[in-house]
């Protein structure tokens, strides 16, 4: 099986950095040894279709247009943002890339262990959650490969502020399109500069479908 958005073969085995304090997470890998993207047990005669040709709706929020107030607190401003970077890359997916993976609905995962070992590095994520995956075949099954990092540079350029439309449709086509390194400009601290923040390169992996656990 292909990648949907690059020319590659999907790995073999999926590492998957597993939060055993949520106790719905710790019943299902202890009973089934199975996970499953957020849509896939909800799919039925009504709406497989909607997934089929990418029409399904995910976004639990959208933009209330008749507020009397932009951001009232830096506090809000902060949430606010931070909501903004997956609700812009989610209408970035709904528009261009309709049958690729949702954000919000995925397994996240990656393709070998130095993935895990550089987000260790770099976010200090506990290496002992990372177990071992494959993926469960099936004809519903969609994944693509996708740079993390991007990501992370959205978080910070968004709450820098001043991010511009062509910069956040830039910044999401490169997402979903399995880019590398991007480069973006942004307000310096001092107000009155601008900053290159470079995203640097993670790549993982989002999958809709279900993993089995290979390795305890």
């Amino acid at each position: 099986m292909n990648l949907m958005n690059l020319n590659e073969q999907l790995p073999s085995e999926f590492y998957i950095f597993v939060n055993l304090l949520n106790p719905i997470t710790r019943h299902n890998l202890k009973s089934t040894k199975v996970f499953s993207s957020a849509v896939l047990p909800f799919i039925n005669n009504n709406n497989i279709n909607k997934y089929i040709d990418g029409s399904i709706n995910y976004l639990p929020f959208i933009s209330n247009n008749n507020k009397d107030f932009g951001s009232l607190s830096i506090f809000c401003y902060k949430i606010i943002n931070n909501y903004r970077v997956e609700y812009d890359a989610e209408i970035c997916r709904m528009h261009y890339y309709p049958r690729y993976p949702s954000r919000l609905s995925a397994t996240f995962a990656f393709g070998d262990y130095s993935s895990c070992i550089e987000a260790n590095r770099k976010y200090d994520w506990n290496l002992d959650e990372v177990k071992k995956f494959k993926l469960i075949s099936n004809q519903l099954n969609r994944v693509v490969k996708v740079n993390m990092e991007i990501v992370s540079l959205a978080r910070e350029a968004y709450n820098r502020g001043s991010i511009l439309p062509n910069d956040v449709n830039e910044v999401w086509n490169a997402y979903w399109s399995g880019l590398g390194n991007i480069d973006i400009e942004v307000p310096a601290l001092n107000l009155r500069d601008r900053d290159v923040l470079h995203s640097g390169v993670i790549y993982e992996f989002l999958i809709e479908g279900m993993v089995e656990l290979i390795d305890d």
